[in-house]
């Protein structure tokens, strides 16, 4: 798979949100990666060479409001909204039997979006998920978000911390493994938290994460007919693995792999785990 370093491409959905994404290889299998919440299509970089670009094409996508995607301020920043933004890209580029990936916050706006997609007699664009660590339940909001749902307290974290001190303070408690904390994956994510208007991003994002908001989805998990993978780190603090298996339990048919010695972001932490456990689930070839 190419390197890192494709320029951006841009689809846009609306007049006010250009949504940025990347596209590597030009393979017949189209696979779609969603990122979590506080990060952005970079995140996705570390797996990039297990693909082969003759057998697949990715396409890496920065939610609304995040990475270099468009950031108005107009308190639309809700799974649903982010759900319908992908679905939207999915008809745009024409793409059929998507593997859509998606990775906490992402892997819940993939479930959403594979709900949407499916709807009105529509043929579902999507074929297999890859759920990695997915806000797939309602719980209580990791610490750092309780806070930036107090916009007083969201802004003072926000602009009056340095940002290196910030980035490192919340990798150390997504990660298991601090090795993994590197200068270049401090820099890769001061270039997300550093862009102008994210701190209303990050903001309005928190307040519209209303777990109860959410708690009639789990009924609907059986429903899912497309083969499911997901993946959780073993040493997870933030989505704990057991909601893991209850999400194996209610998708029909889906499977579960634990990555040992790792957090919150196997695909980051453990790069060549997390892609071994993908390898055989994805048509076609590794290089």
């Amino acid at each position: 798979m190419s390197e890192p370093g494709n320029p951006r491409e841009i689809f846009s959905y609306s007049s006010t949100v250009k949504i940025s994404y990347e596209r590597h290889g030009r393979g017949p299998t189209p696979v779609v990666f969603l990122h979590g919440f506080a990060a952005a299509l970079t995140t996705w970089h570390d797996l990039l060479p297990f693909f082969s670009e003759m057998e697949h094409t990715l396409y890496l996508l920065d939610l609304k409001g995040f990475g270099f995607s468009s950031k108005p301020r107009d308190r639309r920043y809700t799974m649903e909204e982010q759900a319908a933004i992908v679905a939207a890209f999915l008809e745009w580029r024409g793409l059929t039997n998507v593997v859509l990936v998606g990775h906490s916050l992402g892997g819940g706006i993939a479930l959403l979006a594979y709900m949407q997609a499916g709807g009105e007699g529509k043929a579902n664009p999507i074929g297999r998920l890859v759920l990695i660590a997915p806000a797939a339940y309602p719980q209580r909001l990791p610490r750092i978000m309780r806070w930036l749902r107090n916009p007083l307290l969201g802004w003072s974290i926000l602009h009056l911390l340095p940002l290196r001190f910030m980035v490192r303070y919340t990798l150390q408690h997504v990660f298991y493994d601090h090795r993994a904390i590197t200068e270049e994956r401090i820099a890769r994510y001061m270039t997300c938290f550093g862009r102008r208007g994210i701190g209303y991003v990050f903001i309005a994002t928190c307040r519209q994460l209303v777990p109860e908001r959410y708690v009639h989805l789990p009924g609907r998990y059986p429903e899912i007919v497309a083969p499911t993978l997901i993946i959780w780190g073993e040493h997870d603090r933030i989505i704990r693995p057991r909601h893991g298996e209850m999400l194996r339990a209610a998708i029909p048919g889906s499977q579960l792999k634990i990555i040992s010695g790792c957090g919150h972001i196997p695909h980051e932490e453990r790069p060549a785990e997390t892609y071994g456990a993908m390898e055989e689930f994805i048509p076609g070839k590794a290089q």
